[in-house]
């Protein structure tokens, strides 16, 4: 909310720097949540529940912005002002909320009996002790790890497309001659078959022997996709090559990050995923290089 106040480049700095950091914290944070509640072969189906709120975000979120950037009204106040400070509001009323209504852990949950806490956190106990024997759960143990170095690179260059698609796609359909409004509608539709892609392709990874090869599928599909949209020029061939990049994105993305919890646990866990998530995050550098120079 508060780049909504930026008013040159540095600011835009301190402020894309601060909302760095929380997301930071965020994205390692609920994944290591998720160690403490849902045991190793329900994590991929969680993941892809918790991630679909990414393209669902999208879908109600763009047509909302193409309305918000039609606001003209205010002399002092922009309508890309507006979009930032309104679109804002929720996520700090759902950051409160979180505060009391999500429980660490099952020992906490009152809506759990005793013996179903019992069951749960054994389950858990059980499989973390087998990957802290094979795979160590200490910082040192996850630094030393290369999957873990592996994972980072992997999402790096995941970032590296995913980014550049969810910051100039509206531009991208923008340049297609349409309204604000008709950009916001169209915006959504990429994320609509993501949403969908996304559900089935965790399902059927996790049901699958060979669960590398459906991340590494998504994320090659992708990459071919969003290099078509570069080139094609007809506007339909480009909305589908949108669609099928935005859809492999999340098909990887709902895959990918059930992978770290089947060697990282305790304080692995924690700095492990901060890690991949770090240096996956600086593959958000990438699209900006020709804007910067």
């Amino acid at each position: 909310m508060a780049t909504a106040f930026v008013t040159g480049p540095t600011s835009f700095a301190v402020a894309r720097f601060c909302l760095g950091m929380a997301e930071a914290g965020f994205t390692p944070g609920i994944y290591l949540f998720f160690t403490y509640w849902f045991p190793g072969t329900w994590r991929a189906k969680i993941t892809a529940a918790f991630l679909v709120g990414i393209p669902v975000a999208n879908i109600i979120g763009a047509p909302i912005s193409g309305a918000l950037m039609q606001i003209t009204s205010h002399e002092h106040i922009r309508n890309w002002q507006w979009l930032l400070l309104i679109e804002g509001v929720p996520a700090v009323l759902l950051g409160i909320a979180c505060l009391f209504f999500l429980d660490d852990k099952p020992a906490k949950a009152k809506w759990l009996t005793d013996d179903e806490k019992s069951l749960l956190q054994r389950r858990l106990d059980e499989e973390q002790q087998r990957i802290a024997d094979k795979h160590g759960d200490s910082m040192r143990h996850a630094m030393r790890n290369p999957l873990l170095w592996l994972l980072a690179l992997i999402n790096f260059c995941g970032i590296v497309g995913s980014i550049g698609v969810g910051l100039w796609m509206p531009q991208i359909i923008k340049q297609m001659g349409v309204s604000h409004t008709a950009t916001g509608f169209l915006t959504a539709l990429p994320y609509v078959c993501g949403a969908l892609s996304m559900l089935f392709w965790a399902r059927r990874a996790n049901l699958s022997p060979h669960r590398i090869r459906w991340i590494s599928g998504a994320l090659v599909m992708a990459a071919i996709a969003l290099s078509c949209s570069a080139v094609v020029s007809e506007p339909v061939l480009k909305m589908l090559a949108l669609c099928i990049t935005v859809s492999g994105i999340l098909a990887f993305q709902a895959s990918f990050w059930a992978l770290p919890s089947g060697f990282l646990t305790g304080n692995a866990a924690a700095a492990g995923l901060a890690v991949i998530v770090s240096v996956g995050n600086l593959g958000g550098f990438w699209p900006f290089t020709d804007w910067i120079r």
